[in-house]
């Protein structure tokens, strides 16, 4: 009887969170409702109108300011030549508690859950996807439209199981939107409930790297079934898989996934930031191996302390900095020692690269 009863208490409280398609066709009169896409803009619409916290985090995010430093493909910066690829810097108040969060266990353990639907702000809503995830809206977001898709139930953050599940939410937002993840150990505010966040399509440098300077990614494997590339002077050392199957994706990742563990030594999960999108019916799945969460400048003491803290938007392209003087003071030297402390080291990636030319995967 009890559990009938929290049962009934949570569908309760799912109804209350999920804003129905009359309410979307308020603020989207044309809305399809076969569109996923479709109905994540008409929610973002609903949710800028109807929750203040969100419709002050976005006007906060229209007041941020950037800056951009360009770098050569074949490893210099600042060069003439055009031939380069691009770091951007964003200066975004908004950011501060995200930035700043504390996600050590005796910290996570000892505060609520703001994933959980029972904890979600009155004004909070959003839509379901395969009765899995809910799409919210973020409130204090980086992009025009930023996304929050949680669990409906409270669990890891952990992908292993879950990559097709991102893969599937990829597939249908169609083009429109890019999905993340952030590992638990390296940018994910809520490491004990599993979430991808997700933002218009090609506002991530490296999404536009990889589709249109293909050239500059080294090819490790190609077949008619899927390739696999990796970046040769970009900072960061990334893994790039593509295929026009879902299920080809899954099982590469796994086992790029198992060869992670391996050269990095743990039985958890490797530290990763995922990026997937979906152009011209391929699937591409960006994978920026980690090792390490937050830079040495990070705990520095006193003023030459800087608020970095880079999840898969700075891996990809976008360092965001919450605070004006931090934002001031990023250069090229920075942006280089930030991204070589926290990409996976050399020889580790290397190791990678060696393993994935040699093994039948």
């Amino acid at each position: 009887m009890i559990f009938l009863k929290i049962c009934g208490q949570f569908i309760k409280v799912m109804q209350q969170k999920i804003i129905s398609i009359h309410e979307l066709r308020k603020y989207n009169p044309n809305l399809n409702e076969s569109d996923f896409a479709d109905l994540m803009f008409a929610a973002f619409l609903h949710q800028k109108e109807n929750w203040g916290m969100l419709s002050e985090g976005w006007k906060g995010f229209h007041s941020s300011k950037y800056r951009h430093y360009k770098f050569d493909w074949c490893g210099s910066n600042e060069s003439g030549s055009k031939d380069h690829f691009e770091i951007k810097t964003q200066y975004n108040p908004t950011r501060f508690i995200s930035s700043s969060a504390k996600v050590d266990r005796e910290t996570i353990k000892n505060r609520k859950c703001f994933l959980c639907i029972n904890n979600l702000p009155k004004e909070q809503k959003g839509i379901i996807f395969e009765a899995q995830l809910i799409v919210l809206c973020n409130p204090a977001p980086i992009f025009n439209e930023h996304f929050t898709i949680s669990h409906i139930e409270h669990k890891p953050q952990l992908i292993l199981n879950n990559i097709d599940l991102m893969m599937r939410l990829t597939k249908a937002v169609d083009g429109d939107y890019s999905i993340f993840y952030n590992g638990p150990k390296c940018g994910a505010s809520a490491p004990d409930h599993f979430h991808f966040q997700a933002c218009p399509a090609n506002e991530l440098i490296a999404e536009n790297d990889v589709l249109n300077h293909e050239e500059n990614f080294k090819t490790i494997y190609s077949s008619e079934e899927y390739s696999i590339a990796a970046s040769e002077n970009y900072l960061r050392n990334v893994i790039i898989v593509k295929s026009k199957s879902i299920d080809s994706i899954v099982k590469l990742f796994q086992s790029i996934y198992k060869i992670l563990q391996e050269i990095t030594e743990t039985s958890d999960e490797p530290m990763m930031n995922l990026l997937s999108f979906f152009e011209d019916e391929v699937f591409y799945l960006i994978i920026f191996p980690r090792e390490k969460h937050r830079p040495e400048v990070y705990f520095t003491e006193g003023e030459e302390r800087m608020l970095v803290s880079p999840g898969l938007v700075d891996m990809a392209g976008m360092l965001v900095t919450p605070l004006q003087k931090d934002f001031e003071r990023m250069n090229v030297e920075l942006i280089e020692k930030i991204y070589g402390e926290v990409t996976l080291k050399q020889d580790k990636f290397n190791k990678i690269i060696d393993l994935l030319q040699t093994k039948n995967l």
